[in-house]
């Protein structure tokens, strides 16, 4: 194996690759969590579990909670978790640049969003993002937001199984879009 780079990927969450796809850098999330971390991500999912009586409240209007998923990544918490501009290139050199729409459009540019997501959210990128995304549950949990940690804890699952663009990976690829954009007209 000399000679060969061997990229490291994390099924816990940090490390170099976490950097590479997201905008983790310079935050907490980009190191690997270390074994107190660990265990209050376990303490969070126990402790979530418990909810499950606002769990199957969320779960009865799927619509819905994917609205209230959206808004909560819309918060600054997520910023770290944005696609990195790594990533949204290799969307650009995938699928294209996306479409300037109008109010009437949205649908074209929805359909752009989830070919850019499902383009480049192969199995490793999107343990990735869900390991990362579960490493958010302790603070909510631990807050007693169990609508917020309930959809976390949703979206990782939705994001680390199936192919599908769950909320979370559709709301980090438009902010990583608007980042990677806004970055360009700055310069």
């Amino acid at each position: 194996m000399r000679g060969r780079s061997v990229r490291k990927t994390s099924l816990s969450g940090g490390g170099s690759e976490a950097v590479r796809l997201t905008r983790c850098a310079g935050t907490w999330l980009e190191h690997e969590p270390d074994p107190s971390e660990q265990q209050r991500i376990a303490d969070a999912a126990r402790r979530l579990r418990e909810q499950r009586r606002i769990a199957l409240e969320l779960y009865r209007d799927p619509k819905a909670l994917d609205v209230f998923c959206i808004e909560l990544f819309r918060s600054e918490a997520f910023i770290p978790l944005h696609f990195s501009d790594a990533l949204i290139e290799q969307i650009i050199t995938i699928v294209g640049e996306p479409p300037v729409v109008d109010d009437d459009d949205q649908e074209i540019f929805s359909g752009y969003l989830r070919q850019a997501v499902l383009a480049v959210a192969v199995p490793n990128t999107r343990r990735t993002f869900a390991a990362q995304l579960r490493r958010m549950l302790p603070q909510y949990a631990e807050a007693e937001q169990w609508r917020e940690a309930i959809a976390i804890d949703y979206n990782a699952f939705r994001t680390s199984l199936g192919n599908e663009v769950s909320p979370f990976l559709a709301q980090m690829a438009l902010a990583g879009l608007a980042d990677y954009y806004d970055a360009r007209e700055e310069e």
